[in-house]
């Protein structure tokens, strides 16, 4: 049954006396303090690292894109070096019909020159020296090693025009 106290109290009145009731409270586990601002003792250590690990982070993604770009450049030229050889080797009147490449590769360092090796197969050795001739001829100026790894064969050409 219900205590006599409560008869004449409202449902609001009855809510009011329940939170005015004290609460249950748990324990809680101590926690560690938040560092506080840096101070002459050293407490900054934390934030001078981070600062300087950021800086070391910038400076070395600065160099890796400055070595890519270093070596995209020297592709580009390199692709447009092989262009122009090839296009002097299939142009020539003499090398028509005779499967000759030029194929230029770029080392990374600026002052290493380009490696040019020319592939093919000739009928006879005036066309084998007439291709080199017209590759030199558009290195005329570049600094480059030259590689002749043209193979003559007399039958070759008949091969390729059957």
């Amino acid at each position: 049954m219900m205590n006599n106290r409560w008869k004449g109290l409202g449902l609001g009145h009855a809510a009011a006396v329940l939170l005015a009731a004290p609460a249950v409270a748990l324990a809680q586990a101590p926690t560690t303090p938040l560092p506080s601002t840096p101070t002459a003792d050293g407490g900054g250590v934390g934030l001078v690292g981070v600062v300087g690990a950021l800086i070391v982070l910038i400076v070395a993604v600065g160099i890796a894109v400055k070595f890519y770009d270093a070596k995209r450049k020297r592709e580009e030229e390199g692709v447009v070096l092989q262009a122009r050889l090839s296009d002097a080797l299939l142009l020539h009147p003499s090398l028509a019909g005779m499967p000759v490449v030029a194929s230029v590769s770029m080392p990374l360092w600026r002052g290493s020159p380009p490696v040019v090796e020319v592939r093919g197969t000739v009928s006879n050795q005036p066309a084998r020296e007439m291709a080199m001739q017209v590759v030199q001829r558009e290195l005329n100026g570049v600094n480059a090693r030259l590689e002749d790894e043209i193979v003559v064969d007399p039958l070759a050409v008949r091969r390729v025009a059957a």
